[in-house]
């Protein structure tokens, strides 16, 4: 028999040597070659593109110099009035004034511009106050100064942190202040123009990208942070990767006296299409090492397969019947050695799973009687709670009664709130323990027949609170919940907490609405019972002492819309 390990490691061997040699001189030439075409495709295509954002920044700013002696007899014709205004009435009104003045006549600045605002601006760029967009910029991009010659100074920039052009012109009106005027040239006279230029495909251009500052770009909305205009540009800058390029170049847009306003061109080549093709030659390669490594090692792989052939019918023999069939004749010595292993594996395994299967049965029939004894004793629990509640009451017939309509009224409720199974089924269990606490009040303030004094309802009271030493158990959480909220009103008036809303549990909502109209329906020794009529007006608008506020208004929806049913149900226990 063959030794399987060996057969492995001279077929593995001898095709990874082929493989890793071939492999090598390919990407090492391709890498080459890469590295070669990047660098010349890359720098053709940008000078392209350079040249055609160079004319659209010429045309721009030609467009902007032909207004140039419009914008100063436009800004010098009302600049006095300006001043005065300024300096008499001061503050923003004043600038308001302004800017409706200049507003009114704009067209005389030329048709390029749109908009005007006009802000207050110190020594420092800080803006004392503005109107418009300025009003909510604390400092501009630039320092105003005194110009040097006589003509009006005029600086193209942008808005801080936007990608929105504007010309700034200023006038000194006193040592620490500049009347600044905030022109707005018509976007669409640069936007499509720069949107044109990033959209321009040429070779392997991926991105064409043009940015105000490190992270505001003028061809898209939105902030993009770019880290190499960020660490600044002086000039023309090259970023190589493995299979792209990026070119940067700065460009002067406008300056005065020092002041510089710059853009910056971003271009990404992307050459992954190369990639791909390289890709597609080694999936050739590896296609042809598969077929010589089949044809070289078709011989000596024979006696493997015909073993693995074997062992997959003896699997599928397992997975039919669950038995291993007798052990035949290998042509590996290790596959006749794996064979006999898994052989004595799956008579431990069969014996095992007997065994499984008998506590399996055992312990299924266990849980059924602890599951029947469990449902059982919490029965037995909730039968001796609700005679407990009745005995709390002082137990007589009508007691009893109130105890059972209270459960059954409440269930009814909460079929119609359309609550979940589990939450009606516990209504029906536990809305008769809602008054357990008063085991626990004293006898004689319990069934004192006159009024109780301001003490001893306050000890009756504690009634909803010491309901927690008989039901805060496990299972019995939401009957502890009507027991313990059941007295709190919705408008948060209610007691022991003075919850509100939606803090006091749906259940003891509908069960306090229930105890309020049983006990008003129900004949005592001190009063007579009311009809449903009178019951029903009396929760719906009150009477002094019931309020409809005390109970939630989707609850009282559905209450009056089935008060008729609840009337049949109430007479018919």
């Amino acid at each position: 028999m063959y030794d399987s390990k060996k057969l492995k490691k001279v077929v593995m061997y001898r095709n990874l040597t082929v493989a890793l040699i071939t492999t090598i001189v390919i990407g090492v030439i391709f890498l080459m070659w890469l590295n070669v075409f990047i660098t010349k495709d890359s720098e053709k295509n940008f000078e392209i593109i350079d040249s055609a954002f160079q004319n659209i920044l010429s045309a721009l700013k030609e467009s902007l110099t032909l207004q140039t002696s419009n914008v100063d007899k436009f800004l010098l014709n009302n600049l006095q009035l300006a001043k005065s205004l300024v300096l008499n009435l001061g503050g923003y009104d004043a600038l308001k004034s302004i800017e409706k003045i200049y507003e009114s006549s704009l067209e005389d600045a030329g048709e390029v511009f749109v908009d005007i605002d006009v802000a207050l601006v110190d020594l420092n760029g800080k803006v004392l106050s503005s109107t418009g967009y300025h009003s909510n910029v604390s400092e501009l991009r630039f320092k105003p100064s005194e110009p040097s010659d006589q003509q009006t100074p005029k600086f193209l920039t942008f808005l801080p942190n936007e990608n929105r052009l504007v010309i700034y012109s200023w006038f000194r009106i006193s040592n620490n202040e500049f009347l600044t005027f905030i022109l707005y040239p018509d976007p669409r006279l640069y936007v499509n123009l720069i949107k044109g230029l990033a959209t321009l495909k040429i070779g392997n251009t991926k991105e064409i990208a043009i940015y105000v500052d490190s992270e505001n770009r003028l061809d898209i909305s939105g902030k993009v942070l770019d880290s190499v205009i960020d660490a600044g540009i002086k000039d023309k800058i090259i970023v190589r990767r493995i299979t792209s390029t990026t070119l940067y170049k700065p460009y002067t847009l406008s300056t005065y006296e020092g002041l510089t306003t710059n853009l910056y061109l971003k271009v990404t080549f992307d050459y992954m299409n190369y990639v791909y093709i390289i890709a597609l030659i080694i999936v050739l390669f590896i296609l042809i090492v598969l077929i010589f490594t089949y044809l070289s090692t078709r011989s000596a792989i024979t006696p493997f397969a015909s073993d693995m052939t074997k062992l997959g019918i003896a699997v599928r023999e397992v997975g039919n019947s669950g038995i291993l069939p007798p052990a035949g004749t290998f042509n590996l010595r290790d596959t006749q050695e794996f064979y006999e292993t898994l052989s004595a594996i799956m008579q431990e395994l069969s014996a095992t799973l007997e065994e499984l299967e008998a506590t399996n049965e055992e312990l299924e029939k266990a849980y059924n009687e602890v599951s029947a004894k469990s449902e059982e004793f919490r029965r037995l629990l909730l039968n001796m709670s609700e005679r407990l509640a009745m005995i709390a009451e002082g137990y007589d017939e009508e007691t009893g009664h109130h105890i059972y309509r209270v459960k059954i009224l409440s269930r009814f409720l909460g079929e119609k709130l359309q609550l979940d199974d589990e939450r009606i089924e516990e209504l029906g269990m536990f809305a008769s323990l809602h008054d357990i606490g008063k085991i626990f009040i004293p006898h004689e303030i319990l069934k004192k027949p006159s009024r109780l004094t301001p003490e001893e309802w306050e000890i009756m009271k504690q009634h909803t609170i010491l309901s927690k030493r008989i039901l805060d158990v496990p299972g019995f959480e939401t009957a502890l919940n009507i027991a313990l909220y059941h007295h709190e009103n919705y408008d948060g008036t209610g007691y022991p907490f003075g919850l509100k809303g939606e803090e006091i549990p749906i259940v003891a909502h509908i069960v306090k609405l229930v105890d309020v109209y049983d006990a008003l329906r129900s004949e005592r020794s001190y009063k007579k019972g009311l009809s449903h009529e009178e019951t029903l007006r009396i929760i719906l608008e009150g009477d002094g002492r019931t309020s409809p506020s005390h109970f939630s208004p989707k609850l009282l929806e559905v209450f009056e819309t089935h008060n008729n049913e609840i009337d049949e149900l109430w007479r018919s226990i």
